[in-house]
Parts: C-alpha cells; sequence; structure tokens
C-alpha cells in the first residue's frame, strides 16, 4: 500500500484552495445598498437613561456608493427629546450633536446607528443608555 506524503508547502496551498473555494459559496454577494432618491419623514425620540435628550441636534446621513452626493441632514432634539426630519428612503446612518451630554458621557454621545428608512413616514426612537 502506498502512503501519500504532503510535501513542503503543499499542505498549505490545498489548505488555502480549499477555503477560497469554501468561502466562494457564502453569501448573497455583495450587500444591499440604497438607491433610492425619494424623500421621507421620520420621527422620534432621543433618550439618555430613559430620559428625554433636551439638547442638540441628530443627523441623518444616506450617503453611500450608490447615492455619493446624498447631503446629509439634521434636526433640532426638542426640549421633550423629539425630532422631526426628512431623509432619502434606505439606509441612513445616524448621528447626533449632543453639547450636555459630551460633558458627561462621550462615548455614548458619539454613537452613531444604521437606520432603514421605510417608504412614507415612520417612527426611530433612541435610547442612548439604559
Amino acid at each position: 500500500m502506498k502512503r501519500f506524503v504532503w510535501r513542503d508547502g503543499i499542505a498549505v496551498k490545498v489548505t488555502a484552495l480549499m477555503t477560497v473555494l469554501a468561502l466562494v459559496g457564502c453569501g448573497e454577494g455583495a450587500p444591499s445598498v440604497s438607491s433610492s432618491t425619494t424623500e421621507v419623514a421620520v420621527h422620534g425620540t432621543v433618550k439618555y437613561k430613559g430620559q428625554p435628550v433636551k439638547d442638540g441636534s441628530i443627523r441623518f446621513d444616506p450617503a453611500n456608493i450608490q447615492r455619493k452626493d446624498a447631503k446629509a441632514v439634521s434636526a433640532p432634539i426638542g426640549p421633550d427629546g423629539t425630532y422631526t426630519i426628512k431623509t432619502l428612503q434606505g439606509e441612513n446612518t445616524i448621528s447626533f450633536t449632543l453639547p450636555e451630554l459630551s460633558k458627561k458621557d462621550f462615548s455614548v454621545a458619539s454613537a452613531s446607528f444604521v437606520y432603514n428608512a421605510p417608504v412614507g413616514e415612520s417612527t426611530y426612537d433612541v435610547e442612548l443608555a439604559k
């Protein structure tokens, strides 16, 4: 009976090839990217530890590889923590400018979220810390 003997480097090459072939079969290709230019309204409440954030602004950024020229939009956060904004349908990166909260908890104030804005009007409430 003959025995197969691995030669130097062959095992590494075979392992690398098997890994590449396994990965090629994974997933559905590139992730979907929003390309819609439909404007939608989003409203909601921003809270920190259960209490409304009373000072600052919220920013929605719909830009991506399909919407390179899409502009980010900002809206003030009201004294009751509420906001209303118009942005583009689809994926938006949300960030904040929160002067008072930045002094207390910078990591929370600098948080960002991703929201997939649906057609029409929607609500997106944000809890910055529990």
